[in-house]
């Protein structure tokens, strides 16, 4: 049985986006070439690779054998195309990075900086999405950070830094509603990335249960930037993480309702496949990741 490189790769593909449409687009191909490509493979290993239930794909006991072997044969590959455009001095790779909406856009992109320009053998290109794992174990992402803990396998899991939130409202909103205590929040109109109020978890959760109050009018925006600007507009009151609002606060258009409340907080953490951990780039990234401190983020 001979493996041609050219089908493996086409296979792949479609093994890791369980679309031939996707994996197409991934690989720059015609569908028909890529269809065409992993039928001669099936052919030349002599057995089924996908199984197709109505539109959904799915490996066969031999599909899932050779993803395997293909997943550590190509890692491999990649390994050794970095090493060798190291000692070229060429483009040692790209790093498709993923991150949360808003940390990413306010402040990750200003952080790398510095790494960017240190690097300069390395591309970086940036997503920024709610949903991270999915896209990150089907190899659209190579690292993502996110405030998730997530428990896939095969997955690397590196802690950064915890994030701090803070309660924040307009001052006029504030004052309208007389709000001094979190139970006031009971009378006012709340801003939430979820209808059910979910989104104020670390914050109810740090209160004792005789100080929470019954969130009612929640208005439900699925942006964290929209839930800023509603809160300058007067609209309510915002839960959002503390990095968000530094502007804000400064420039007092918004105040920190609670200041002196001791919120809960997540952590942030850099995920990545074991199997490509072992990359130069990503060693890199990771190393200088982990080396993000909260205040240092509030200076970006």
């Amino acid at each position: 049985m001979a493996l041609d490189l050219y089908q493996l790769k086409a296979f792949f593909a479609v093994a890791q986006t369980l679309s031939y449409t996707e994996a197409s687009r991934r690989l720059y191909l015609t569908q028909s070439a890529v269809s065409h490509a992993v039928a001669k493979l099936g052919r030349g290993v002599k057995d089924e690779l996908f199984t197709r239930t109505g539109n959904k794909l799915a490996l066969t006991e031999t599909g899932a054998i050779l993803y395997k072997t293909c997943e550590a044969v190509f890692y491999e590959l990649e390994k050794a195309e970095e090493r060798i455009g190291a000692v070229k001095n060429k483009n040692a790779g790209t790093i498709r990075l993923g991150a949360t909406v808003e940390f990413g856009t306010t402040l990750l992109v200003k952080y790398l900086k510095d790494f960017i320009k240190s690097n300069p053998g390395v591309h970086v290109d940036f997503q920024f999405r709610h949903e991270l794992l999915r896209p990150l174990l089907k190899d659209e992402l190579d690292i993502i950070i996110d405030c998730k803990s997530h428990k896939a396998e095969g997955l690397e899991k590196t802690p950064l830094f915890r994030e701090e939130y803070a309660v924040i409202a307009s001052r006029e909103f504030v004052r309208e509603f007389r709000i001094r205590r979190p139970l006031d929040l009971g009378g006012c109109g709340i801003l939430s990335m979820d209808k059910g109020g979910q989104w104020w978890g670390n914050f109810l959760n740090a209160l004792p249960q005789a100080e929470r109050p019954e969130l009612k009018n929640i208005t439900e925006l699925n942006h964290i930037r929209a839930i800023i600007n509603a809160a300058m507009e007067g609209l309510g009151v915002g839960f959002v993480p503390r990095y968000c609002v530094l502007k804000e606060l400064k420039a007092k258009t918004l105040v920190n309702v609670f200041p002196q409340l001791k919120l809960l907080e997540d952590n942030f953490y850099v995920y990545q496949k074991v199997k490509r951990a072992g990359l130069e780039r990503h060693r890199n990234l990771v190393g200088y990741l982990k080396n993000i401190k909260a205040t240092q983020l509030e200076r970006a």
